[in-house]
């Protein structure tokens, strides 16, 4: 099967820069930034607490990877925010089904010619016959 592959072309070290830059950003906004929200909540709550132990940032990013992966664990793929497409069926399932129901109306549609000719005269079949012989000689 061909597929198309996206390339990303990263020139000398200022690409490298970018693309370091980048990473740093999804990590700091999709990893770093909830654990210490998860920090300070912690914390917040562990303060009425009497013996509450206090978290730092780092456990803060393991609480935050632990409810994400619960979360996502216990969603059945139904997750407010999900990459895909609406539709159960893609758009390549729908063609093959059309091509394959176009198939089996020609085959149909050719069985039906098949036997109308296998039951026909039998007269018929006798003129095929001394015309293939003819032929033959």
């Amino acid at each position: 099967m061909n597929r198309k592959f996206s390339v990303i072309k990263i020139n000398g070290f200022k690409g490298i820069l970018l693309a370091v830059f980048c990473i740093g950003c999804l990590i700091a906004g999709f990893l770093i930034f909830p654990g210490w929200i998860c920090m300070h909540v912690w914390n917040y709550i562990a303060g009425f607490f009497i013996q509450a132990p206090v978290m730092n940032i780092f456990h803060g990013i393991l609480l935050w990877c632990i409810i994400a992966l619960s979360i996502y664990a216990l969603n059945k793929g139904e997750l407010a925010i999900s990459f895909g497409t609406t539709s159960r069926i893609s758009p390549n399932e729908e063609k093959l089904r059309e091509m394959f129901s176009k198939i089996n109306e020609h085959n149909a549609r050719n069985l039906s010619v098949l036997k109308k000719y296998n039951d026909s005269d039998p007269v018929i079949e006798n003129k095929d016959k001394e015309n293939d012989d003819k032929l033959i000689k």
